[in-house]
C-alpha cells in the first residue's frame, strides 16, 4: 500500500512525492514504474477511439491517445 500525502502546498507534496520515491529501492522503483506502464496501457486501452497498439504508428509505444475522451463541463 502506497502512501497518501494530504497538503494544500503543490511544494510540499511534489517533495514529499520525490522522497518517498527516492527512499525505495531500485527493484521497489522497477516495480512501481511497471505498475504505471500497465495503468496507461489499460486506460489507453479502454477508449474505444483509439487504435489498438498493434495497428499504432509506434508499434508497442502507447504515447497519448489518438482521440481524447470528452468530459463534463465543471
Amino acid at each position: 500500500m502506497h502512501p497518501v500525502f494530504k497538503t494544500r502546498d503543490k511544494a510540499l507534496l511534489d517533495d514529499l512525492q520525490r522522497r518517498y520515491y527516492w527512499g525505495l529501492t531500485p527493484y521497489e522503483r522497477l516495480a512501481l514504474a511497471v505498475r504505471l506502464n500497465r495503468q496507461a496501457r489499460a486506460i489507453y486501452a479502454a477508449n474505444p477511439a483509439n487504435p489498438t497498439r498493434a495497428t499504432s504508428p509506434n508499434g508497442r509505444r502507447v504515447l497519448k491517445s489518438a482521440a481524447p475522451i470528452l468530459r463534463g463541463k465543471r
